[in-house]
């Protein structure tokens, strides 16, 4: 995917355009402030797989911990439920 970098200055001027081009181009949008990067404008589908990925690689994090432990799943699911049948 490539990429375009815009001022916040410029993409208050050109929002649609920029918005356009994410879109129909599929064209990451770098927005800067003071030179620096402070926010991304990016398809919304791209968004989605970004967040699928990010919760894929902390199931995977979780796994490998409770792998560390020693304790099966059944014995895992078996606590959890316990714990929130307890809450008030």
């Amino acid at each position: 995917m490539k990429g375009t970098t815009v001022s916040v200055a410029e993409g208050k001027k050109g929002f649609s355009r920029l918005l356009q081009d994410a879109i129909e181009k599929k064209e990451k949008i770098i927005v800067t402030k003071r030179k620096k990067p402070v926010a991304v404008i990016v398809p919304y589908e791209e968004y989605q797989r970004s967040m699928r990925l990010e919760g894929y690689k902390k199931i995977m994090e979780a796994r490998e911990a409770f792998s560390k432990t020693g304790l099966r799943a059944e014995q895992i699911y078996k606590e959890a439920k316990k714990q929130l049948e307890e809450r008030p």
